[in-house]
């Protein structure tokens, strides 16, 4: 179910999930007003907004992870910092929110879980006999962009080591936030593939379902960002990888690392993590070069492909994140969006994908209930 709520001067978006189980899950986005106030006044009303929602339709909700959308985040991730003191994963990304407003949030929160930070580094969401593990902003200044990314995988290899967990076998999910991206992406690919070979992640056995997209840190020497999403105790049975062939290729195809798409069962629930997608298709090739509206067809019907191979459709989509490299094209975009998901929380930001010829991208979550009475409950 998605309802929308005015918040002063922000407005929220939130989609509700609640099955048999006893943990009711929301994903919430919240924008503030484009209208001129400074970046303070448009963070005091996306906080207030939530902290509004969170004590009343949200039932007392927590927060088990958010990302903050920020327009110059040299200048305001401090303050964020600062601002948002919540015991969760927060991840702090230099993507400017299209609408002209200088801050956007999504927050991801569920009741009946107990949430703190380990001492390994990772936020542990608990609920039953699995714990699920958030990471979020982890970054360095190694010299380039292939040192800093084999340093993050290497560091977060330590930190699931520290809970019993390796990157095989329990993480789900990543982000990758590349500094202009159009140079250092191939640094973030060389030294993923290196990590992945040497954590016997192969195109023979699986990847992990991820996002490589442009954005900045609050360093200016940060060229890679990472967020991550793992769970212990998950049983190989509960996980699926999602390939659609009719649409899409193996990402091993063109020599990157990631699969397109990962689905998560659970006794009452079933959740699809629907990797960063664009126009492509099964050979690899763009897509209609340089319209972004036929690319944005495209990249709804890769996208709708993978969430039918997972049993699901766009009514099950819990939020949306659409990236773009051209500012120019966001009207034509949202209204595109506006005509086929009039009510799906989404967030259009500016954000450059990893091959030049891809103008838009898009990342996606489903949320579908099921009765799978042998599987862990979530």
């Amino acid at each position: 179910m998605v309802e929308k709520y005015p918040l002063g001067h922000a407005c929220a978006d939130v989609f509700s999930f609640e099955s048999t189980g006893d943990v009711r899950e929301y994903h919430v986005i919240i924008h503030a007003e484009a209208d001129g106030r400074s970046f303070q006044q448009q963070l005091d009303a996306v906080l207030d907004g939530y902290r509004e929602l969170q004590q009343g339709v949200l039932n007392g909700a927590v927060a088990v992870f958010k990302r903050y959308f920020l327009s110059d985040i040299a200048n305001q991730g401090a303050d964020v910092l600062l601002a948002d003191t919540s015991d969760c994963a927060k991840s702090i990304i230099g993507q400017s929110p299209l609408d002209g407003s200088k801050v956007a949030l999504w927050a991801y929160l569920m009741t009946g879980v107990t949430t703190r930070q380990l001492p390994s580094g990772l936020f542990e969401v608990c609920h039953g006999t699995l714990r699920h593990l958030w990471n979020a902003s982890a970054h360095n200044t190694a010299k380039n962009s292939e040192y800093q990314t084999r340093l993050l995988f290497n560091e977060y290899i330590m930190q699931l080591a520290q809970e019993r967990c390796t990157l095989a076998d329990n993480c789900m999910r990543t982000w990758l936030f590349v500094n202009d991206v159009d140079v250092n992406y191939p640094g973030v690919v060389a030294a993923r593939n290196k990590v992945f070979f040497t954590q016997g992640l192969t195109e023979d056995t699986h990847y992990i379902a991820s996002t490589g997209i442009g954005g900045k840190g609050i360093e200016t020497q940060v060229m890679t960002q990472m967020d991550t999403y793992a769970i212990d105790g998950i049983q190989r049975q509960q996980v699926r990888y999602l390939y659609a062939p009719t649409h899409l290729n193996r990402t091993s195809d063109y020599g990157v690392s990631f699969e397109r798409g990962t689905a998560i069962d659970y006794r009452d629930r079933r959740h699809v993590l629907v990797s960063g997608t664009a126009s492509i298709n099964n050979k690899g090739q763009i897509e209609h070069p340089k319209d972004v509206v036929s690319q944005t067809r495209r990249m709804w019907s890769n996208v709708e492909a993978l969430l039918s191979e997972a049993g699901c459709t766009y009514d099950d989509v819990a939020h949306m994140i659409v990236y773009l490299r051209d500012i120019a094209d966001y009207s034509t975009v949202k209204q595109l969006y506006d005509e086929r998901f009039p009510d799906k929380p989404r967030v259009f930001v500016l954000a450059p994908v990893c091959r030049s010829g891809w103008l838009i991208e898009m990342e996606c979550m489903a949320v579908k209930a099921q009765n799978a009475p042998d599987l862990p409950a979530f």
